[in-house]
């Protein structure tokens, strides 16, 4: 019985034991900075120096091709310039002269890492690489990457820099995933382009998780340079929680992201707090009926150790149909902030008592 009784202690010491590794292994990551992130609600669940400013290198291509895609016709032929044939480091050694869809282009820049993709992109979307740079900052701003300087479209660090930080990547990340063509690039593993001249390219996603090391890695962006050391960018997906990892000078990027989704689906769900529709508040009458029109998720620890709570602030005066705004909270800590309108009732038209009995005569309304 005494044998008994140590084994069973022994079995909970050493699930305990894993169940504490496998969080210490997430919170244990090689990279010097690095940031999990839920993609719908961009509820951060780990965290390390997220707003420390670093050197980025070509993460910084995500931006360069989410400012493409909203400006500029993806069919479009770029001509490769002389400027674009001398960009150094890695590339997909277009030739002078030569004709490539700006769709193509795009796919070379993120699967490949071409420097020289990213100047053809600059100097036809932005017409020239300072004014695609402007796009990118304003871009970046609009984001809400307010640690962010962007001074290239590539990320090469050496006569000019971008810099940004975990938390802001992650952001631009999560943006860029929102849109379906981004979406389709990022997670292409082979991609075949002809230029107008007729060469044939075809390129190899540099991205590991995505090509097969990560069963539900979705996208992602390399990068590497002597400055920045390895950054990468990864989304994941697995049932309903699609999870985004940043890392920052990284030592052993592909398990620290691993690691870190593994630890996200592990411990977190996401749930429906609320449908699009009119919203109800207990213990409180409204004269006026409510409504929002998005739908509300929350991610929570799945041990339910987290509580959720909402609160209906209402503005002194409305904003247009906007008359407050829903807010969630986490154990205390808001989380989300809903827009709140009211519904219009559709306005009746009194009718005179001589309309009312014309009305009747002609059989339009009865009394």
């Amino acid at each position: 019985m005494k044998k008994n009784k140590i084994f069973v202690t022994l079995m909970i010491f050493l699930l305990l034991l894993t169940s504490h590794s496998n969080r210490a292994s997430a919170m244990g990551i090689s990279s010097q900075c690095g940031i999990l992130m839920e993609q719908s609600t961009g509820r951060v669940l780990y965290e390390k120096c997220p707003n420390d400013q670093m050197y980025i290198a070509s993460i910084t291509k995500i931006l360069t091709t989410i400012v493409a895609i909203e400006n500029a016709d993806l069919d479009a032929w770029v001509e490769v310039s002389e400027n674009v044939t001398q960009q150094v480091g890695s590339a997909l050694y277009l030739t002078l002269g030569d004709q490539v869809k700006l769709i193509d282009l795009l796919y070379g820049l993120m699967l490949r890492s071409g420097n020289d993709a990213a100047m053809a992109i600059a100097e036809f979307v932005g017409e020239d690489e300072e004014g695609f740079v402007k796009m990118m900052n304003e871009k970046a701003q609009e984001i809400g990457m307010t640690n962010s300087v962007f001074q290239n479209p590539s990320g090469l660090d050496e006569t000019t820099y971008n810099l940004s930080t975990a938390k802001d990547m992650a952001l631009v990340m999560q943006y860029a995933m929102n849109n379906p063509i981004f979406r389709e690039i990022t997670g292409t593993k082979t991609h075949k382009a002809t230029t107008k001249n007729g060469t044939t390219y075809v390129w190899n996603n540099k991205h590991k998780l995505v090509t097969g090391y990560y069963d539900y890695a979705i996208g992602g962006k390399t990068g590497f340079t002597k400055q920045a050391r390895r950054t990468l960018v990864t989304s994941a997906r697995k049932d309903e929680m699609e999870l985004i990892v940043v890392t920052l000078k990284a030592g052993d990027d592909w398990n620290d992201h691993m690691s870190l989704f593994n630890y996200g689906f592990d411990h977190y769900e996401v749930k429906t707090l609320m449908t699009p529709g009119e919203i109800h508040v207990e213990n409180r009458e409204l004269k006026d009926k409510l409504y929002i029109e998005k739908q509300v998720d929350v991610v929570v620890a799945k041990d339910g150790s987290e509580k959720v709570t909402t609160d209906l602030s209402l503005y002194e005066k409305a904003k247009g149909k906007e008359v407050g705004q829903l807010k969630v909270f986490i154990d205390e800590q808001l989380v989300q902030e809903i827009p709140v309108y009211k519904a219009i009732e559709p306005k009746v038209e009194k009718q005179s008592w001589f309309e009312k009995v014309v009305n009747w005569f002609t059989g339009a309304v009865s009394f």
